[in-house]
């Protein structure tokens, strides 16, 4: 088999040659690189130095090394889209008391570290770009494109996929998350209640972009997966009701989902963090077949989603910091607690359940890998075999 073959096994509950360890966009677990300092810190603790996958930036630097040397993968993703010609929001960066602050015409303004895309900070959302109707209005008219590439410059580009031995991964705008991003989790909860007009104005833009730069790339690809990125939860639950779900994007989903299903894609999956338990069986509801990363401190039960929903597609559900300095002790007991359980029960992927943090060490992720491979009868890569 090869990895788009193995990873349509698993989504489909099949039984492949061997479990692959991959690692989905946004939540790789130990599978797809890491930010540059905790790159530098495993190559410190002993990986070598020629292994790739360090994130600077968010550009990451030859993961097909990492891939190679771990035994995991990933998906493949396209280098094109097909709209052309958005006029964008212009933005002015300045360094004020150490810190970086960004400021855009739309009138955001953010306030960071300097070098923050490497660091594991959030940064200061001081303003969002969008405030009320008039902010919308700015925002949208600068973000939506003015026109698409011709059928047959996205048929050229398309035909460089045809003969993928990846599985191919396209994102679709996800409402929820479209809607945070601008206005900020506490405004947009006030303006679900306040101006629900504004908020259907705003859902029936992005399930446009979707229809018209998403859609018929998913209808000719028809790639292995499409994805939406939403975070619509937190530590204890969902940031908006299931009311209010249903009735801002409902509908989108469901666009989404006969979209993807018409053109034969076996799974549709959303990136959310924090306690998904609610939101599993909802999403589900709408068409929805996978979602990942599964947080662990959260409070997340794989086991209690499976006997939920027992051909939902779930990643991760393994504790990260286990293979930090110090942690080797619980390596053993995180992955033969849940994986072989799992497993068993099909339509996992195993993995940890968001990225590796900077006090990991080269021998606790060699423990972990070691350990996870042999659980998945998963003969890849050619780290140094360490047991726990």
């Amino acid at each position: 088999m090869n990895e788009r073959e193995r990873f349509v096994a698993v989504v489909r509950g099949e039984t492949p040659d061997y479990i692959p360890i991959f690692g989905f966009p946004g939540a790789p677990g130990m599978s797809g690189g890491a930010l540059k300092w905790t790159h530098r810190r495993l190559i410190e603790t002993g990986m070598p130095d020629w292994v790739g996958g360090s994130y600077e930036d968010w550009s990451c630097r030859d993961v097909d090394s990492w891939y190679r040397y771990w035994g995991a993968c990933g998906p493949l993703h396209l280098n094109f889209g097909l709209d052309k010609d958005t006029p964008g929001i212009k933005s002015t960066t300045r360094i004020e008391a150490g810190y970086e602050i960004i400021e855009t015409e739309a009138g955001e303004v953010t306030r960071q570290f300097v070098d923050n895309a490497n660091q594991y900070a959030m940064p200061e959302f001081v303003r969002f770009p969008v405030r009320d109707r008039a902010s919308w209005g700015f925002w949208r008219d600068r973000s939506t494109p003015q026109g698409r590439i011709s059928p047959e410059e996205m048929e050229t580009r398309c035909r460089n996929y045809d003969q993928r031995n990846q599985p191919l991964f396209i994102g679709a705008r996800g409402m929820y998350g479209f809607l945070r991003g601008l206005w900020g989790d506490e405004d947009v909860g006030y303006a679900l209640h306040d101006d629900p007009e504004l908020i259907h104005d705003m859902c029936a833009w992005a399930g446009r972009m979707n229809r018209e730069y998403v859609f018929p790339l998913i209808e000719r690809l028809k790639p292995e997966a499409v994805v939406m990125g939403e975070d619509l939860c937190y530590n204890h639950g969902m940031l908006l009701s299931p009311a209010q779900f249903d009735l801002y994007c409902g509908q989108y989903y469901r666009e989404i989902c006969d979209c993807a299903r018409a053109s034969g894609v076996p799974l549709v999956a959303v990136d959310s963090d924090g306690n998904v338990m609610e939101f599993v069986p909802l999403a589900a509801r709408h068409g929805v077949n996978g979602l990942y990363p599964c947080e662990v401190k959260a409070g997340n039960d794989l086991f209690a989603l499976r006997r939920q929903l027992p051909q939902f597609v779930l990643c991760g559900g393994l504790e990260k910091e286990v293979v930090n300095e110090g942690n080797e002790g619980q390596i053993q007991g995180e992955i033969l607690g849940k994986v072989p359980g799992l497993l068993e029960k099909r339509f996992y992927f195993p993995n940890g359940d968001h990225g590796i943090q900077p006090p990991v060490t080269f021998p606790n992720l060699c423990k972990f890998m070691t350990l996870l491979h042999e659980v998945c009868h998963n003969p890849e890569g050619v780290f140094p075999r360490m047991q726990p």
